[in-house]
Parts: C-alpha cells; structure tokens; sequence
C-alpha cells in the first residue's frame, strides 16, 4: 500500500479512533485537532485545552502531539517560533511482517509464563501472545532469540509505548544494524539527538539487536571512553521506576571501536565492559 495514502479521519468519540490510539491524553489532543481544523493550534494552546480539562498544568505537554505521527497526517504549518498543527488526514495501517510459524511458536510459550509480569494462563486466567523483542518494524526477525511470551496486557502495554518512537522508527533500524553493541547504543542516542529522551528498555533492545547484552549499561559507560557523553533521569510511572538518556556530546567513530575503547580505558586506569571479555 502507498504509504502516501490518505484515508478519512475518525470521529473523535469513535471506537475506531479507540482502536487506533489506546491512551485517554492522546485521544483528547486529537480531539482537539480534530475540532480546530478551520483554525490549527500551537502545542501552547495544546498545553492550555488539555490544562483546562484535566486541571493540570505541565509545559511540553504539547509535544506528544507528534505521537500521533504514526497514524495520521499532521501538517506543521509554520507560525513564527510556534508552528500550528494541522490534522489533515488518517494513515494507512503499516503491513505486518511475516507470521512465526506454529512450530516455533509452541517453543516460545512452552515455559506458560509472561516473561514481563511473570502471570501464567493457569494461575491467573491470562493469554499469552508471541511478541518480539526488537520489533519486527525497528528490524526484528522470528528468530526464537528475538521471542518471548507476553501476556495480553503487557503486550499491548509494550505496542502503546513502543509506538510513541515510530517518528524515529528508521534511525532505530538504522542502529540495531551496526556490529558493535557500543555503536548501536551510540546510533540510537544520537537519532534522538539532544532534545529527545530515550527509556532505557528501547536502548536495552537495540543494544541487544544482534546479541543478548546481559549488562548493557556498561557497555553504555564504554563510549564515554571514546569521546560521547550523556544525561540521565529517572521516572516513576505506574508505581515503577524509569531511567531515561539522553545525549549531550558525540564523536566520529574510530576504526575500531572496541580497540578505542580498551586502549582509553588502559591510559584512565580505568575498567571498562570490555575487560572481562579479554
């Protein structure tokens, strides 16, 4: 399908618009889109509707109108400093990529345990789905490493997130190709550039794209020694505690990398990732 493709809006109270979009804030900026197509407004004004019906004020709430870039087209209109959002049309669903065959799903939900939540179908009456670790949109293949079992609600949980980075979703493939786990954590980072913090399960995920990294925080702490650098904060969201990165300085790659990385390590006196796998 022509991914140029327009096709007509949804109603903003429609089950379809509740299909497409799961959480109750971007429906109401949609809404809001929806009604002020005549006259589109700045993420200013999107912060004051969403201020005025919630009765909570928080700056940069505006922003997240651009995860609704994943499924419609949004115009930015240029405006001054404050650019208006102009809702123009709905996207045309993206294709799935290739089914896991019957085989290879009975070995992922053989252990009968979400592997997020840790409910089973037995205990707790759950059903469990076969989802991919590295999404099959960012690059992910069926390859039962890039498998586990997801209750329905985690699953989903993890779609609704996953898609507010579809903006990103080519620089994301475009990290998760590189060899060295250090280069695709870089890549990512620098995607997302300066502005833009990133969770730290998605760079857990690219990091791991070509081979389980069952610490990649160090191998984060490793491009520092390499002339990158970064900010972190923490979250709490749903009773659990979030970290997310966010780049502040980048460098050419070296030639090779992990060579770089050993060799800056040593002249610190420092340890890095690497050592333990000498």
């Amino acid at each position: 399908m022509d991914n140029t493709e327009e096709l007509p809006l949804p109603l903003p109270e429609s089950s379809d618009l509740h299909e497409i979009v799961r959480e109750q804030e971007l429906r109401r900026i949609y809404r809001y889109l929806y009604q002020r197509r005549d006259d589109p407004p700045t993420t200013v004004e999107i912060e004051g509707y969403l201020a005025e019906i919630t009765g909570e004020h928080h700056s940069q709430r505006g922003r997240r109108v651009r995860q609704l870039y994943p499924f419609f087209w949004i115009d930015k209109i240029p405006n001054g400093r404050r650019p208006r959002y102009y809702l123009r049309a709905r996207k045309p669903p993206r294709p799935e990529g290739p089914r896991v065959d019957r085989k290879t799903r009975a070995q992922v939900l053989q252990p009968q345990r979400c592997a997020m939540c840790g409910r089973t179908p037995l205990g707790d009456g759950v059903k469990l789905d076969v989802d991919h670790k590295l999404p099959q949109e960012w690059g992910g293949t069926n390859d039962i490493e890039n498998l586990q079992p997801l209750c329905e609600e985690c699953n989903n949980g993890k779609k609704d997130h996953f898609r507010t980075y579809d903006p990103f979703v080519e620089q994301i493939r475009q990290a998760a190709t590189y060899d060295e786990p250090q280069r695709r954590i870089g890549e990512l980072l620098l995607a997302f550039g300066t502005d833009e913090w990133i969770r730290s399960d998605v760079i857990s995920i690219v990091a791991s794209a070509k081979l389980y990294q069952e610490d990649w925080q160090r191998r984060m702490r490793d491009v520092r020694f390499i002339g990158w650098d970064y900010k972190y904060k923490r979250k709490t969201e749903g009773g659990r505690v979030r970290t997310y990165y966010r780049l502040t300085k980048s460098a050419p790659w070296p030639g090779n990398i992990i060579a770089a990385i050993k060799l800056e390590a040593a002249r610190r006196g420092k340890k890095s990732s690497l050592d333990d796998d000498a």
